[in-house]
């Protein structure tokens, strides 16, 4: 029986460097040497592909070569959970993590890497009143647990000032290795969206194009904030915008938009086929083709060309001509969409019409296409770059709602959340927020699934800084609290609520298995206290979702408990994962329990091979663990360890 050490890679949150390593060694296994990487050879492999020029275009600031490498360390830390704030525990899919985003993105990596579908973040615009966020390269856990107040050290959270000299660099610091761990999660298809004001949409911008790569930008969105302002000095701020970038453009569905009301009304004409609305078929502002101007016979047996000096030599219906200059303007169809689509044309007469005749005189008719209500659903709408609808007022006016005034400063609308879910058009995504503030991603979830029928599921991550609220000490308590009332408004609105209404939460932690100091002040004590692994002050479940975390295990997988020979077991995956924890098992008490974890096994019928996890110091003796180990593994049951 293999036991679970502090360096254990089962203790620690995903190894992204030793990842990485295995990814190039099948692409190059000729440049690995004894396990170590020949660089002279890696150069030699990739020959002209390499730039080793100093200078070259891109985003450098003091403290990047850092930020790269905070971003690979793995986490010592834990997410332990907290059913008493949680709605549905046994049944939620969504979480709600508590704690640094940095820590628990690195401990997300096994469970998520490549299934987030949709990342939507909000963070700091750095204006100078923003909280951004000192990592500690040594040892983040620790110092997330300072700064927060959870361990006595004296330091304390600070706005990023303006005159600090260091303002542009720490928020590069604190935002490129989190974006960079984000990117890990999403799936080859996946899409994230980030809000960003003007004082860092450069700096943002460059950093994105280093990370998902230039050709993978989706495009910016300019969205209007406030529709009055009078604040600035030169001019009054009424924007942000959202970059968007995708994993793999190439493998990123085009976006969708609704038809709504509005847009419908525009197809006022009705035929056989349905609604339809009209559009020209000549357009001024299209570019002279070679097989798109040409002459149409009108309904009184006259012809009509869009205006310019060249036209062809016989006046017939359909006859074209090259055009010659910019001045020869086209219809939008081509010469043989036009023989094939006859049907679709329609004729007005007008006294202002664009269009000329081979007299090169104006026309007295105007030529329309069809274009079917039914056709542009089918194609779908694509969304504009711009967005002056969704303001900040009503991201308030969502909080109001819910009853929660004055606890909030300028949060999203719960519709832009919503819009951008609409365009992505999967119904089953799952959605990360990682600057959730007061969590209007988890609400948009809600409301979109009680209105489509979709089963999104959204994990949301905020930091818990502290606030001036009398209710809400910290802005995660914000979070859930929102959280909570959205989940009481869509019942009350809703009898039939089919959607999953609920949330699991989580607070990150140091890791229950204790890890070993050799510069404790007091030795002796030390290791004492190492002979027992485990934390004294942690409780089970601590452990067991400590153990799904780092075995890459969905946190929301159900989980069943029986006692077998008053011992407490668990069981999740249907089996695949078995832990009994128990602090003493005796010579009189191994059988019966191995037996009935065998029983147990065997009723479960696992569709993979299971471990098996027990307590390493709730062994009587050797002896004791040798039996138990002995009648598992007879009954196929190999895969054991201990803590």
């Amino acid at each position: 029986m293999e036991m679970i050490r502090p360096d254990s890679p089962e203790s620690r949150s995903a190894d992204l460097i030793g990842s990485n390593l295995e990814k190039l060694k099948d692409i190059f296994p000729e440049a690995f040497e004894e396990g170590k990487i020949n660089f002279d050879v890696l150069k030699q492999l990739l020959r002209g592909e390499i730039d080793e020029k100093d200078e070259r275009y891109g985003l450098n600031w003091n403290g990047k070569r850092r930020a790269r490498q905070l971003a690979l360390t793995p986490s010592m830390g834990t997410l332990r959970p907290c059913p008493e704030e949680s709605v549905d525990w046994n049944t939620t899919q969504n979480l709600m993590v508590e704690g640094d985003n940095l820590e628990v993105l690195k401990l997300l990596q096994k469970i998520y890497a490549g299934k987030v579908k949709f990342i939507y973040i909000d963070p700091p615009y750095n204006t100078g009143k923003d909280f951004v966020y000192p990592d500690d390269f040594r040892d983040n856990i620790k110092n997330y647990l300072e700064l927060t107040g959870q361990v006595e050290a004296g330091r304390k959270i600070t706005t990023n000032n303006e005159t600090s000299g260091r303002f542009h660099t720490e928020w590069l610091n604190m935002m490129y290795p989190r974006i960079k761990l984000a990117r890990n999660l999403l799936k080859d298809d996946g899409v994230i969206f980030m809000s960003i004001g003007d004082q860092e949409l450069g700096d943002l911008l460059l950093m994105n194009n280093e990370l998902f790569g230039e050709e993978n930008q989706v495009g910016i969105i300019t969205r209007v904030s406030k529709k009055t302002s009078n604040k600035g000095n030169h001019l009054a701020p009424s924007k942000d915008s959202l970059l968007v970038y995708a994993k793999n453009i190439e493998l990123l569905p085009p976006f969708m938009d609704v038809v709504d009301e509005k847009y419908a009304d525009r197809f006022d004409g009705k035929d056989d086929r349905g609604d339809y609305a009209l559009v020209g078929l000549y357009q001024a502002a299209l570019d002279p083709r070679p097989n798109q101007r040409y002459w149409i016979q009108c309904p009184d047996g006259t012809f009509a060309i869009p205006p310019g000096n060249t036209l062809p030599d016989v006046i017939a219906d359909g006859m074209n001509v090259i055009p010659k200059s910019s001045e020869d303007r086209i219809w939008r169809w081509s010469f043989d969409s036009y023989l094939k689509k006859k049907d679709l044309i329609v004729f007005k007469k007008t006294a202002k019409s664009p269009l000329q005749t081979p007299d090169r005189l104006q026309s007295s008719w105007n030529v329309y296409t069809k274009y079917y209500l039914a056709d542009r659903l089918e194609e779908g709408i694509r969304p504009r770059d711009f967005l002056d609808d969704i303001t900040n007022d009503r991201g308030t006016a969502d909080l109001k709602a819910l009853g929660l005034n004055d606890v909030f400063t300028f949060p999203k609308p719960v519709d832009l959340l919503i819009r951008i879910m609409t365009w992505i058009a999967d119904p089953g995504a799952l959605c990360l927020d990682f600057f959730a503030g007061s969590g209007t991603m988890g609400q948009a979830v809600f409301e979109i699934n009680q209105s489509d029928g979709g089963h999104r599921r959204f994990v949301l991550v905020q930091l818990p800084e502290p606030t001036e609220h009398p209710q809400f000490p910290t802005i995660a308590e914000i979070t859930k609290e929102r959280l909570r009332c959205a989940i009481r408004k869509i019942k009350k609105e809703n009898l039939l609520f089919p959607s999953d209404l609920g949330f699991r939460v989580f607070k990150l932690d140091s890791s229950n298995i204790r890890s070993w100091d050799p510069n404790s002040e007091n030795l002796e004590q030390s290791l004492l206290a190492h002979i027992e692994h485990i934390k004294m002050d942690r409780m089970e479940e601590d452990i067991l979702y400590e153990l799904l975390l780092k075995l890459g295990v969905d946190l929301c997988v159900p989980i069943e408990k029986r006692i077998i020979a008053g011992k407490t077991v668990y069981s999740t995956g249907g089996g695949i994962l078995m832990v009994c924890l128990a602090e003493i098992i005796t010579c009189e008490e191994v059988e019966p329990l191995a037996q009935g974890i065998v029983d147990w096994h065997k009723e479960l019928a696992p569709t993979g091979d299971t471990t098996c996890i027990f307590r390493d110091s709730g062994f009587a003796n050797d002896v004791v663990k040798t039996n138990l180990a002995a009648i598992l593994e007879q009954s196929g049951i190999r895969s054991l360890r201990s803590l």
